[in-house]
């Protein structure tokens, strides 16, 4: 289905920028192939490649060649690349068209002429799989990440298509929505679907997945059958940079923070505009120093408690006290500090040394702040560097290591590790202890087993509004 042979390419104006060097293999009609590596190694790159986005959109030099069922990307109509391709980019919101979630699923059915009924009864079955069926008339901007990712997955395997590119499509899917997701793709590939995903959440594919073909530094350097991958240990895949299920067993380490509360809340509710009830009377305590997570299912009101704990909304009933006494949601912004889960929201200066300093008065003190920041998440090289040229894992370390350099005494995070690698994973799980161990409170948004294991105290179960001691 897909061929390369002696493939190359380097960005244009980007010497910085990992591309692809050399590279080899086929992929079998019907296969499933996962991509791997650590974060900026040129997985994405090469399914830009592959999907021709290279380079219409990305320029370039491309040695070598590419075939994609038997003929290049390149030379293809749009019609004949809409029936070729499904595609999940690693920002699904990169990839919308329609404003309502219907009209966007429908959106290349419609384009290719798909006989109206047909089309609805696709819908429904797809829908109803992800668990997308009560959303169908909601506004995209108004879906949380994983809500987002879901239906920009519902829209690639809608008509079966050949191939199926998929970049990063766990990343932001609590448990069930990534067994769900396994399932369709299952049913895709028995139709003949050729499948290539590129991830860091490894294991979890497993059951549909061929091979495992790892890139370092833009090169194919390891490729191992689904039974050679599974047999690999902790240590084995470490050695990588990969996760494995065990992996941060060993890295929690208890905090040392004060006993006293720091921020309560009392029967907190909360709801959008004409919507029914986000929260609903939800009590829960944070210790200073405390490094509190927060789980639940996509779309449950997990992010929209991480903005209230901050002061970006005020809750509609109930109450929040800090140390004690009542405090107001624009005091809760002044003295606190929310890492995004969509980075490219949170990054705005020219360099990402710029973006360390951004808003402070630069010191020598902040200076010396920002380069131990830097060092700590693996960005001194990539100093000089516009954050909108970095890879998704890359711009994610650059947002938390923003946070360690605020002055914030809550500081709370959306999916730090939605992106990363095993090893940027562990840094962002040391982070967060050092700041536990600095007094900072730190809620954490995740559905991150690695992470849930290896830093929190506590956990705020948001699906039944309750608090879980860890």
């Amino acid at each position: 289905m897909v061929k390369l042979e002696h493939l190359s390419f380097h960005y244009e104006d980007e010497e910085n920028i990992c591309g692809i060097h050399d590279v080899s293999f086929h992929l079998p009609k019907g296969s499933c192939t996962v991509l791997c590596g650590t974060s900026g190694c040129g997985k994405t790159t090469l399914l830009r490649l592959i999907s021709g986005l290279i380079p219409t959109f990305f320029a370039g030099e491309i040695k070598g060649k590419i075939e994609v069922n038997g003929k290049n990307p390149l030379e293809m109509s749009s019609d004949e690349r809409a029936l070729t391709y499904g595609m999940v980019f690693q920002d699904p919101r990169s990839q919308f068209f329609m404003p309502r979630v219907l009209n966007e699923i429908a959106f290349s059915g419609e384009n290719l002429g798909i006989e109206r009924m047909q089309l609805l009864h696709k819908i429904e079955v797809i829908t109803r799989q992800l668990g997308l069926s009560d959303l169908m008339d909601r506004d995209l901007s108004r879906l949380s990440s994983g809500q987002k990712q879901k239906v920009a997955i519902a829209a690639a395997c809608l008509l079966n298509p050949p191939l199926l590119i998929l970049d990063e499509p766990t990343a932001n899917l609590d448990y069930e929505s990534t067994r769900s997701l396994i399932e369709i793709l299952t049913e895709i590939k028995k139709n003949g679907t050729t499948i290539l995903i590129s991830e860091h959440r490894l294991h979890c594919l497993l059951p549909i997945t061929d091979r495992y073909i790892y890139l370092k530094q833009g090169s194919l350097a390891k490729c191992w059958s689904k039974s050679d991958f599974e047999k690999m240990t902790l240590e084995e895949t470490e050695k990588y940079g990969l996760r494995h299920p065990d992996s941060g067993k060993n890295l929690f380490i208890p905090s040392c923070r004060d006993k006293g509360d720091l921020l309560v809340g009392k029967a907190v509710g909360f709801h959008y505009a004409h919507q029914c009830l986000v929260l609903n009377k939800l009590d829960f305590s944070l210790g200073k120093g405390s490094v509190v997570a927060v789980v639940g299912k996509n779309g449950k009101g997990k992010t929209t408690f991480g903005k209230i704990l901050c002061g970006l909304l005020k809750q509609k009933s109930g109450k929040i006290l800090y140390r004690d006494k009542p405090i107001s949601a624009a005091k809760r912004c002044r003295n606190s500090y929310f890492v995004m889960q969509d980075a490219d929201y949170q990054l705005y200066a020219e360099s990402v040394g710029n973006e360390l300093v951004l808003g402070k008065k630069v010191t020598e003190a902040i200076k010396e702040k920002a380069y131990a920041a830097m060092a700590l998440f693996d960005l001194t090289n990539l100093k000089d560097r516009h954050p909108a040229s970095l890879s998704g894992g890359e711009k994610q370390r650059v947002t938390l290591a923003a946070a360690y350099c605020s002055d914030a005494e809550i500081i709370v995070m959306d999916e730090p590790t939605s992106g990363l690698d095993a090893i940027n994973a562990k840094r962002v799980a040391k982070f967060i202890q050092l700041l536990s161990n600095a007094n900072k409170t730190v809620v954490v948004i995740t559905h991150d087993e690695l992470l849930l294991r290896a830093v929190s105290d506590s956990i705020i179960l948001i699906n039944e509004n309750r608090l879980l001691e860890g």
